[in-house]
């Protein structure tokens, strides 16, 4: 993986350019649920992976500040992404190329 973040910030639907777009939201500016859906360059709902991901598949949970994976059904196309609270209720977005991690141990 590299370490070079593309951030982006927005409101609504905002693009995660090479792999697709996400709209991210909250139940309430003081608090409450903070939930996405996301959308792949092909048109199919991206699925998340993580420890502070959940629900699914087409809307999921997340924990602001808290890294997680997006891809697409096949898992080839892949962004590690984090999401920030932004001014002005916008949401402050970073990303780069990802891999999912290995869900499998070893030979035990």
């Amino acid at each position: 993986m590299t370490d070079n973040w593309t951030r982006v910030e927005g409101t609504g639907w905002i693009e995660l350019k090479g792999f697709g777009k996400i709209n991210p939201r909250q139940d309430n500016v003081a608090g409450g649920r903070t939930f996405f859906t996301a959308m792949t360059d092909q048109d199919e709902y991206a699925l998340a992976h993580g420890e502070h991901v959940g629900w699914g598949p087409e809307t999921w949970s997340f924990e602001f500040e808290e890294p997680f994976f997006l891809s697409d059904s096949s898992g080839k196309n892949c962004i590690e992404i984090v999401i920030s609270p932004g001014k002005g209720g916008k949401y402050a977005i970073r990303f780069r190329p990802g891999q999912l991690p290995q869900a499998s141990g070893g030979a035990w």
